[in-house]
């Protein structure tokens, strides 16, 4: 189990994401998971973090737009650190 789970809802941010995901991973601490819900995107927001290969990204996906709060509740039930950041 990861120390603490970083929860990323997503929503049509295909030219964002890498970047925020690079960050996380550029860290010195590395005891973390990243979780990102994929919210009903229709740009590319999956394909951008499946092409990141880390194995402590996880992604879960929407099939249609739900909303921040509803992403990051599915988020945050899959995620399995002992913090939620």
């Amino acid at each position: 189990m990861p120390f603490f789970s970083i929860v990323m809802p997503a929503y049509n941010r295909a030219d964002l994401i890498g970047r925020a995901i690079r960050s996380c991973i550029a860290q010195d601490f590395a005891d973390f998971e990243i979780v990102i819900t994929d919210d009903g995107s229709a740009d590319g927001t999956a394909g951008v973090v499946e092409s990141i290969r880390d194995s402590r990204i996880r992604l879960v996906r929407h099939a249609r737009n739900r909303g921040r709060c509803p992403s990051r509740n599915t988020a945050m039930r899959v995620a399995r650190g002992a913090w939620f950041v």
